[in-house]
């Protein structure tokens, strides 16, 4: 009986040592969840926002003004080892685009989050999208050399492919774009002419790339050459008829430079604009001049634009008669004689009265080349070389018929 007794305490001291052990344990393990691995918070910096359906803004002509690129920062909740492995990467935010308008707008942004975590708060909440018309410009494409250009040398017989990109984007971006530039260097060409591929850039006013919008084409394709560069004569007439008793002078350039291969350039003398018509004008003012340029010619920078400035003013007019021998025969060589067959001719002149009211008929002199006439009959052109600035000389006859004939002695 007393070994029972015995037996019955020994077993209720284990039970009740067991069940301390428990108690213990739970202790221990309420311990360790409460203050080794306890429920904290933690904000979550710089969480990428995706916006949805941007393609509902594009069907409704509409676009995103901005890079498109918002963060916000996420106040979350855990056990403290689910959250301290956590990165921005591991949480979702999102703003829905669909049904929202042009103007500035605030699109609430929902987060997501690892199931063992708890959201409590996104900053900012809502984020702020600005909404414009989309737009597109097309702009031509605009060369810039870079490099030392060999003296009396410029670039040219530019080709350009595309010549123009359309660009696309939030109206304020695409507005924004002043010109659509490629750069090239110098060095990577030459006078036979090559052709590079390069990387456009839209920029704007200081020349600074604009982002967020698209080009119909990102590469581009320059041909070009290094031409020579000559300084030549310009000349340029007046037609047209004023009222009576009004006359009109140009004032130009009297030398441009254009540019061309060295065989074209070297053949090349002088060069002739197309006549500026005055008809109807009134009073003083500019004009553009149009060059006339052979093929393979271009204008050299700063000659793009040529102005004429025009200047109307009272004239008089004034009338000289010679006699044939007054006309002087030019390159009539030793061995040579030329006969006139007219007895004299009349010149008549139009100008500036101040200059016409003291013109001599000395001041002109009226001749004809013979340099390269053969021996015979035939008609002539009487030519007139003058100082003095006059708005018109008309010969009466203009052409004269000669003999040319060869007398054998040198």
């Amino acid at each position: 009986m007393a070994d029972k007794r015995k037996r019955d305490s020994s077993e209720k001291e284990k039970t009740i040592t067991i069940i301390l052990s428990i108690l213990v344990a739970l202790v221990l393990w309420a311990y360790v969840l409460g203050e080794v691995n306890p429920t904290t918070q933690q904000t979550i910096a710089n969480v990428p926002v995706q916006l949805l359906n941007i393609q509902s803004l594009t069907a409704r002509e509409l676009a995103i003004s901005g890079d498109g690129k918002y963060t916000v920062n996420v106040i979350i909740e855990g056990k403290r080892s689910d959250i301290m492995n956590i990165t921005a990467q591991d949480i979702i935010a999102e703003a829905d685009l669909f049904g929202w308008s042009k103007g500035e707008n605030f699109v609430p942004v929902n987060v997501i989050a690892p199931e063992s975590l708890k959201i409590l708060e996104a900053k900012p909440a809502k984020v702020e999208v600005t909404i414009e018309d989309l737009v597109a410009l097309s702009k031509p494409v605009e060369v810039i050399f870079r490099g030392n250009m060999p003296a009396d040398t410029e670039e040219g017989a530019i080709e350009v492919k595309p010549a123009a990109i359309e660009i696309t984007g939030a109206r304020s971006e695409v507005e924004a774009v002043t010109s659509v530039q490629v750069t090239v260097e110098v060095a990577d060409f030459s006078a036979e002419g090559s052709t590079v591929q390069v990387i456009a850039s839209a920029v704007n006013y200081a020349g600074m790339p604009v982002e967020n919008i698209k080009l119909s084409a990102n590469y581009i394709q320059v041909f070009a050459k290094l031409l020579r560069v000559k300084e030549i004569p310009l000349s340029v007439s007046i037609v047209g008829e004023l009222a009576e008793g009004l006359g009109a002078e140009l004032s130009v350039p009297e030398t441009i430079k254009i540019k061309g291969t060295k065989g074209v350039i070297d053949e090349i003398t002088s060069i002739d604009a197309e006549p500026v018509d005055v008809t109807g004008v009134t009073g003083n003012g500019t004009v553009s001049v149009k060059v006339i340029l052979p093929e393979g010619v271009e204008l050299a920078k700063g000659y793009e634009n040529i102005q004429a400035g025009v200047v109307v003013e009272q004239i008089s007019t004034k009338v000289f008669e010679y006699a044939a021998d007054e006309i002087v025969l030019e390159g009539l060589t030793a061995g040579k004689s030329v006969t006139i067959q007219i007895a004299s001719v009349e010149v008549k002149v139009t100008g500036r009265i101040d200059i016409v009211d003291q013109l001599e008929k000395e001041d002109l002199i009226l001749y004809i080349d013979t340099e390269e006439l053969a021996e015979g009959i035939q008609n002539v052109t009487i030519k007139a070389s003058h100082e003095v600035a006059l708005h018109t000389v008309t010969i009466l006859p203009e052409e004269v018929t000669i003999e040319l004939l060869q007398t054998g002695q040198e």
